[in-house]
């Protein structure tokens, strides 16, 4: 990517992936319409790992899997963003 297309991307106004309404900067739920994608990625991963631990003693192997699933569901939710993709961010020229 060029640098004039990073430093355009990096100037354009941050909008939330739901309502496009501006975010503010670091901010993990969008004050308008209250989208917390980390919120439910985390729910979903307490929820594999809950599942997982009856399923450790029934199927050990599908519960050892869902069980690490989890984990990485819950690990994976700090990388989740209320922002959604700046138009063109994929682009190449």
């Amino acid at each position: 990517m060029a640098k004039s297309e990073e430093s355009e991307r990096d100037n354009m106004p941050r909008t939330c992936a739901a309502c496009n309404e501006p975010l503010e900067e670091g901010t993990g739920t969008c004050t308008a319409c209250g989208n917390a994608p980390k919120r439910a990625v985390r729910k979903n991963g307490v929820l594999a790992f809950v599942v997982a631990i009856p399923l450790l003693f029934l199927n050990p192997p599908i519960g050892v899997i869902l069980a690490i699933v989890g984990l990485f569901v819950l690990l994976g939710s700090w990388f989740v963003s209320p922002m959604g993709q700046v138009a063109g961010s994929n682009s190449r020229s």
